[in-house]
């Protein structure tokens, strides 16, 4: 087993400017970790007291292509997007234009959800910290690769049902973000995205950074994202638009950049001598909001701020985010009280290096065994997983039970159903099989075969989408009323919030 090398005496013993032995030990560490966890290309940042003191990118932007990444090379960053709303809405706060327990419906009089007294209560902060009582993840299909405007996600989800009371539980959410976006542009004169162009990204220098599909196209130094498709070979995969989804997890940006960013939050709001977030304004959002424990490295005092988890360890302020989206992952921590920071960004969806990484940088220069043994467990546990996968597509084929028919003709299966939230979903006939196709979502298109009965396999068409189960249901006329998807989670989708109905 590679030892991990950052380990002891390497990492930090200077505190502005690393050793050249370390720095040598990074540059040959990395890349025999990207080897283990199958990661084509890396960023990664560390800063210190305001100074960026290792930046660099390593591998190729697509497998299998002398690309090569440096550290200008942009990379998603998935739900660390999230953590620059609450700056935008912190500047909005300074001016006096809002405040953070002001109820929603004051700035957008069309937000509903499930409960009147939820919906006429709830404010900034409750957007901001997790707490709505919907499921985890609530929402995905609304925003996933469709073609909903962020005003229409925020329209439809009053149909979405709870799972908690309001308050009672933290519960990750990508939409309430979205909604806060529509907040700050109720106040503002033009739009969220060039809001947090102009009065963010511009004053720290992240003009690379993209937020849009039109920004990243502009760029010529990007990398691809990768997934494993059913066979477990890496591949390529198309970039994600996510537009309507920015304010959650859209952003592309370089380790260059995020260092930028981590030195911003670590210094309270300042960047060189100008003021962007008044201090106090700044706290809040870095204040524990709500307790939140997520991670095997969270502890019973961890709560979730505004865009962050945080978490006192051991005398320090942890602060700490993951991000992913399909193709894509990124890991990042800081120590508030030791003005330090880490980033780590990879063109893969598996976070395991992201967060190895993070976790053994961070962990060495703490000298936190526990980060140390968590780095250990990860790489030992990771070659493991695709034969734990491909065991439990085994298991699921067990299941399957054979020499059955559908107990309807073939056209009967077919027609328009819909769900109050999402809208209509269509299942046609071709040739001897059915094709399932989503009204707002083209990349959810695939093949039904028949499983057994009533139930068929979707294949999907788009290796990111795993393949699932459709049972059909009937009434008491064996007369198709809807069907149900046993389908795996994909990104941040939970299929079992549909209510699928035969359209009449």
């Amino acid at each position: 087993m590679i030892k991990h090398i950052l380990g002891g005496m390497l990492l930090f013993s200077m505190h502005l400017c690393l050793a050249q032995n370390t720095i040598d030990s990074l540059d040959q560490y990395i890349p025999k970790q990207m080897k283990h966890f199958e990661v084509p290309g890396l960023g990664i940042a560390v800063v210190q007291d305001g100074k960026v003191i290792y930046s660099k990118g390593f591998g190729t932007k697509t497998i299998n292509k002398n690309e090569s990444v440096d550290n200008n090379t942009l990379f998603a960053i998935g739900s660390i997007s999230k953590s620059f709303t609450p700056v935008a809405l912190a500047m909005l706060v300074d001016e006096g234009k809002l405040h953070w327990d002001d109820k929603v419906v004051t700035y957008l009089p069309y937000f509903e959800l499930y409960d009147p007294y939820v919906t006429q209560n709830f404010t900034i902060r409750d957007l901001l910290t997790h707490r709505s009582g919907l499921k985890d993840v609530s929402g995905g299909t609304l925003w996933y690769h469709s073609n909903f405007s962020r005003e229409e996600i925020v329209r439809r989800l009053k149909h979405l049902k709870p799972e908690t009371g309001y308050r009672e539980k933290p519960a990750y959410q990508n939409t309430m973000f979205i909604v806060a976006s529509k907040v700050v542009e109720a106040v503002i004169d033009g739009s969220w995205d060039d809001f947090i162009r102009n009065r963010i990204f511009k004053p720290l220098n992240m003009e690379g950074t993209a937020i849009t599909q039109a920004d990243r196209k502009k760029s010529n130094n990007i990398t691809q994202p990768h997934i494993k498709d059913k066979a477990f070979k890496l591949i390529a995969v198309k970039q994600e638009k996510l537009d309507n989804m920015a304010p959650a997890g859209s952003f592309y940006a370089s380790a260059s950049d995020m260092a930028k960013y981590m030195n911003f939050m670590l210094n309270n709001g300042v960047v060189g001598k100008d003021t962007l977030v008044r201090p106090r304004t700044f706290r809040e959002i870095i204040t524990p909001q709500f307790h939140y424990k997520v991670s095997r490295l969270h502890n019973e005092f961890t709560s979730y701020g505004f865009g962050w988890w945080i978490t006192p360890k051991n005398g320090n302020k942890i602060i700490d985010h993951s991000g992913g989206i399909d193709g894509m992952s990124a890991n990042c921590l800081m120590v508030k009280n030791k003005k330090f920071g880490v980033i780590v960004l990879t063109n893969t969806s598996a976070s395991w290096l992201a967060s190895s990484l993070m976790y053994d940088v961070a962990g060495s220069y703490l000298k936190d065994k526990d980060y140390k043994d968590f780095t250990e467990l990860l790489y030992d546990f990771f070659p493991k997983k695709d034969s734990i996968v491909a065991s439990n597509r085994k298991e699921a084929r067990g299941k399957q039970i054979t020499n059955t028919k559908p107990s309807l003709d073939m056209a009967a299966y077919t027609g328009t159903f819909t769900d109050a939230m999402y809208g209509n979903i269509s299942i046609i006939q071709e040739g001897d099989h059915y094709r399932i196709t989503f009204e707002h979502t083209p990349l959810f298109t695939g093949v039904l075969k028949h499983w057994h009965f009533d139930t068929f396999e979707i294949v999907w068409d788009d290796p990111r989408v795993t393949d699932g189960l459709l049972t059909f249901e009937f009434n008491g006329k064996r007369e198709i009323t809807g069907f149900k998807l046993d389908q795996p989670s994909l990104l941040d989708v939970d299929f079992s919030e549909l209510d699928i109905k035969k359209k009449n």
